[in-house]
Parts: C-alpha cells; structure tokens; sequence
C-alpha cells in the first residue's frame, strides 16, 4: 500500500479519526477555528482593498 513513511501517518491517522470519537471531536474544534481565520484574513483583505479604493 504505502511505501514512503507519509503514507503511514496518515494511514493512522485516517484510522485513528474513523475509530476515535475524541479524535474527531479534537479534529473538528480544530478545523471550525482554521475556518474562522480564513475568513477573518478574506474580511481584513476585503477591508484593505475597501480602503484603497476610497
């Protein structure tokens, strides 16, 4: 399956999320605050140019 040591990370660690509520309760905390900093930046960059163009 997989030859190089990646693939082992992240064999376990789609094995791990698919068998470990925790993980996925840890995953998805983690996940919602990367979603709320895109959106941020995408806001700050919105408002940057907003600001440039006045």
């Amino acid at each position: 399956m997989a030859k190089l040591p990646i693939g082992y990370v992240l064999a376990g660690a789609a094995m791990m999320l698919a068998f470990s509520p925790e993980a996925r309760k840890t995953m998805r905390k983690f996940a919602v605050k990367g979603t709320e900093a895109v959106l941020n930046l995408t806001e700050q960059a919105k408002d940057t140019v907003g600001g440039l163009r006045k």
